[in-house]
């Protein structure tokens, strides 16, 4: 098999399932859009399970092991009190817009597909996505439980959360905003600064204090 078939699987896998979702992406659609026959689909990756997996690595892999690379930087050369808020969120935002810029034309299939990969409701879909991200979740959730010790081991979980969820819907909304006045002339290292100091705002917030009754709540106010 000639190697760009494969490619050519992968390309059209991507681009169905950021337009219509993994469930409702069939394998007579892939096989029609990459102009194959479903032996060559099944040679090449066995299921449609392991075709949506290489897809999502072939696109999160280069993003994840960027951000692991730019955090073992900033925890080298960081003093004892580990590195600052600002240094960590940057290390994890700033490699999907970098490869953003790297794939170019293309960069718009996976923005679609970025925002499929967000609002998913199939469990299998979330899955397979949660797998490429368990070592980057813990390495990163380690070093913001390090700087910012009011928050407790379940708290980080959460603000992990409110990170990619901001960074995905910028990415994947950011491109129609960028034509709108009076920010379409704003560039994507602008977003991404912007980005950067609204993620570090909200990890750095105190914790949300339960109010439990009548009094407690007129304490608060």
């Amino acid at each position: 098999m000639p190697s760009d078939t494969k490619r050519r699987i992968l390309d059209a896998a991507e681009q169905l399932i950021g337009d219509k979702g993994f469930p409702s992406t069939s394998m007579r659609d892939i096989t029609k859009a990459a102009s194959v026959n479903l032996a060559s689909v099944n040679y090449h990756f066995g299921s449609k399970e392991a075709l949506l997996a290489a897809v999502l690595e072939r696109r999160l892999q280069p993003i994840n092991e960027r951000r692991l690379q730019l955090l073992d930087e900033i925890e080298r050369q960081a003093d004892d009190r580990g590195p600052a808020v600002y240094d960590i969120v940057r290390a994890f935002l700033s490699p999907p817009f970098e490869q953003q810029e790297q794939w170019g034309n293309s960069s718009e299939t996976f923005l679609r597909l970025l925002g499929r990969i967000h609002s998913e409701t199939n469990e299998e879909f979330r899955q397979e996505f949660m797998s490429e991200f368990e070592v980057v979740f813990q390495r990163f959730g380690t070093a913001l439980q390090q700087c910012l010790p009011h928050l407790t081991q379940a708290d980080i979980p959460w603000r992990l959360l409110f990170m990619v969820g901001s960074m995905a819907f910028t990415m994947s909304w950011g491109q129609s905003l960028l034509t709108r006045e009076p920010i379409a002339k704003n560039k994507s290292t602008d977003i991404l600064e912007e980005l950067i100091m609204y993620t570090c705002a909200g990890l750095a917030a105190p914790v949300h204090q339960k109010v439990s009754g009548p009094q407690q709540l007129q304490e608060t106010q």
